[in-house]
């Protein structure tokens, strides 16, 4: 039996208007922000690196990174979060919307040692629809982290020594991209995000082949490769201590100013095949994944009363769907526990 994992897009916001936080007021255009994934950064802390570059975290906090086919090397400075000697805070805008709808499994839940971590995290990720209305930024991604911080719900001196690995879907892609894009994310709240190039231009209907594996004591290479033309590959490999355990595995929708039903997909995203390895041994998660441990109460959802849909903390649709062979069942619904 395999467990699909299924992220519905019935979510109603309550304010009106996409509002521009994306600067520090009076920090000048350095202290500019920019979305990640685990919410806004300062620019110049995130960078793109060349599709299958190395890059290794320094003791001064630079990155060197090493780019592939005999490229020069370059160092990434260190991420400057702090101001006149005084630490600025992350500064989430007006319109992120936070994780809007996730799922999380813990190696504690099936079965492994406390305090160990995966070694490998592989899933099929469905490409939706466009929305009919751009938002700010839609994220979609599977994502292995060293610890279980949550942006926005949890607060950000808890989010000290994070990291998260993971290849997203998001959209837009870019300023000129159309469509889907695809790119593979290494992000942290004090040494700044890296993430590639990217797959530009991915059609609906197409679906994503994630796999983040451990390539070395403390080092990852995270790729996604297209199902319809498995050569289309984003990928880099990150080396960091932090990364040598990575406990927490993650499915999630994320976004920056979804305002209404128009600014997400209407099909939902479907993760499946979701296979865990700790040892090079496939651990089986099963039912143990849990269906949005830390919801938000901000937001209302018309779905509730809906037979086939539970009510995540009032704004969250999410299902478990149960594949047996060529059959896929949309009757087994997650059941939640408030």
């Amino acid at each position: 039996m395999r467990i699909a994992l299924i992220l519905f897009f019935f979510f109603f916001q309550a304010e009106d208007g996409i509002r521009d936080a994306q600067e520090s007021r009076g920090l000048g255009d350095v202290y500019k922000r920019q979305p990640t994934s685990v919410g806004f950064m300062l620019s110049h802390c995130v960078h793109q690196v060349p599709e299958r570059s190395s890059s290794l975290r320094m003791p001064d906090g630079s990155h060197h990174v090493t780019p592939p086919d005999g490229l020069e090397p370059f160092t990434l400075p260190p991420c400057n979060t702090s101001l006149f000697g005084a630490e600025l805070p992350m500064l989430l805008p007006a319109d992120y919307d936070g994780w809007l709808a996730y799922t999380a499994l813990n190696t504690s839940r099936v079965g492994l040692v406390s305090g160990s971590g995966f070694d490998r995290f592989t899933n099929t990720m469905s490409v939706p629809d466009l929305p009919e209305s751009r938002p700010d930024i839609l994220y979609l991604f599977p994502g292995l982290q060293n610890q279980d911080w949550i942006p926005k719900h949890d607060p950000e001196s808890q989010g000290a020594g994070f990291d998260i690995i993971q290849p997203v879907l998001q959209y837009p892609g870019g300023f000129l991209s159309q469509g889907w894009s695809l790119k593979s994310w290494y992000v942290t709240l004090d040494a700044g995000a890296l993430h590639t190039t990217g797959i530009n231009g991915i059609q609906p209907g197409d679906a994503v082949l994630c796999n983040m594996s451990k390539a070395g004591e403390d080092s990852w290479s995270i790729s996604g490769s297209l199902k319809s033309d498995p050569k289309k590959v984003t990928t880099q490999t990150a080396q960091k201590s932090r990364l040598s355990v990575q406990p927490w595995a993650y499915n999630t929708v994320e976004c920056y100013g979804c305002n209404g039903c128009s600014t997400y997909p209407k099909n939902p995203v479907v993760f499946t095949e979701n296979a865990l390895w700790q040892d090079g041994v496939v651990v089986e998660s099963g039912d143990k994944w849990v269906v949005d441990p830390k919801p938000c109460l901000l937001y209302t959802s018309d779905a509730a009363d809906e037979e086939d849909s539970v009510d995540l903390g009032g704004r969250r649709i999410l299902k478990k769907k149960d594949m047996s062979g060529e059959q896929e069942s949309m009757a087994d619904v997650t059941t939640v526990t408030r």
